[in-house]
């Protein structure tokens, strides 16, 4: 590891600070959250599709240690995106040119894109458990977690905050409307309409020319995950068909998976279909559903259907949005906004089942009692008194024997504090 290597990546040894385009002064919701464990001794991993925003964090932190007088050469950052390095490597170059003892002085090491590091998991621990005045704050564009091994390796040790794309809430702030002018319909609902269209990228939201949108998500998004991250992972042959499975979902939000039906269609082993949808979910890239039974989520062994995990992802694939089609968007947002894992279908079917609430998306200008017969179902099914449907405009809360069903606008839904 050569000396230069490191001082270039940690700019602050010399400047005394991080540098502001790295640092920036928007904060995500969830940064306040890691922030205040920074104190302890869990390892903190911050996970997520790439783009959104944790490298941003990790530079906050430490701009963040700066100001609060921390020795700036206690604290080491590291990205494996493009070096093949072991970490062993990158720690005896820092104790080299930094003259540090580990066991003396608390250091923080940032660690980031970490599963491109072979063996990531048991190295950390080596360190985690023979130096504990060591602070780690890693980072992952795909589950950090998706062999069984590291987290057994790591049990006990570490916090996982897992990073979506930026939520509407978000949006806003970013775009500098104020908490007090949410309630505003005139002027939320046209940036509700460009974020709903558009995604949670945050480099995406200031391109006044769309194909800039299309083209970013594009090359620095799906083609880095499909083409670099998941195959050098799991030694893929044929990574392509990831992008063909991810266009399917992409163009069809709610897409029912049925693994012997795609293998008919795609001419592939039902297994090898299985194997990359489930590539796609660990690194971020689509999110799966499964038939929810009461009281057990093994159901997901069931069929299932997938969302993308982002619209922006629907937006690269498919820019002209026609006729009812926002209604397949709205349900994506609101699929995403929750992390859900269930829908219902049993005769009559339900988009979501969150916390056993019955949750249905029905984006259109009138809706009637007619619009409740799936959600009234449910709760008659499994004993439940709450149910909500999700709407364009309308906001009212019906009373039926079953119990009560809450009508509410899904841009108002998704600034609420706790969406549902």
């Amino acid at each position: 590891m050569e000396p230069a290597k490191l001082e270039e990546f940690n700019g602050w040894w010399i400047d005394g600070k991080v540098d502001e385009r790295l640092a920036l002064s928007f904060k995500r919701d969830i940064y306040s959250e890691v922030e205040e464990r920074l104190s302890n001794r869990f390892i903190i991993a911050l996970t997520g599709l790439r783009r959104i925003g944790k490298t941003t964090i990790m530079y906050q932190l430490i701009q963040k240690l700066i100001e609060e007088k921390t020795k700036k050469t206690n604290i080491l950052f590291f990205s494996f995106d493009e070096i093949s390095v072991k970490f062993s490597e990158v720690l005896e170059a820092y104790m080299e040119i930094q003259k540090k003892n580990l066991r003396e002085e608390r250091v923080y090491i940032f660690l980031d894109e970490v599963q491109k590091c072979l063996g990531w998991e048991n190295e950390i621990k080596k360190y985690y458990d023979l130096y504990p005045r060591l602070k780690f704050i890693i980072s992952g564009s795909e589950s950090l977690f998706i062999r069984r091994k590291s987290k057994e390796t790591l049990a006990g040790r570490i916090l996982e905050f897992m990073l979506t794309p930026f939520t509407f809430r978000e949006y806003l702030r970013f775009k500098g409307i104020k908490e007090t002018d949410f309630k505003y319909e005139t002027k939320i609902m046209p940036l509700f309409t460009e974020f709903a269209e558009t995604g949670g990228f945050p480099e995406t939201f200031l391109p006044e020319n769309k194909k800039d949108i299309k083209n970013y998500i594009r090359s620095l998004v799906v083609d880095r995950i499909i083409y670099k991250d998941i195959p050098k992972i799991f030694k893929l042959e044929e990574p392509e068909f990831l992008g063909v499975l991810l266009e399917l979902i992409a163009t069809n939000p709610g897409v029912y998976v049925d693994y012997q039906s795609l293998s008919r269609q795609f001419g592939k082993d039902r297994r090898v279909i299985k194997n990359y949808i489930s590539y796609l979910k660990e690194s971020f890239l689509v999110t799966v559903l499964g038939n929810y039974r009461k009281g057990s989520i093994t159901s997901l062994r069931k069929k299932k259907r997938a969302y993308p995990s982002d619209t922006a992802l629907i937006y690269l694939y498919k820019p002209k949005i026609e006729g009812g089609f926002f209604g397949r968007i709205a349900e994506t947002i609101a699929v995403n906004k929750l992390k859900a894992t269930c829908f219902w279908k049993n005769g009559h079917e339900v988009d979501i089942i969150h916390d056993g609430i019955p949750i249905e998306i029905k984006y259109q200008e009138k809706l009637d009692q007619n619009d409740c017969k799936e959600v009234l179902s449910f709760m008659k099914k499994f004993n439940k008194r709450e149910g909500m449907i999700i709407t364009k405009k309308e906001e009212k809360d019906l009373r039926f024997d079953e119990g009560k069903i809450k009508f509410v606008p899904l841009w108002k839904w998704l600034l609420e504090e706790k969406a549902h």
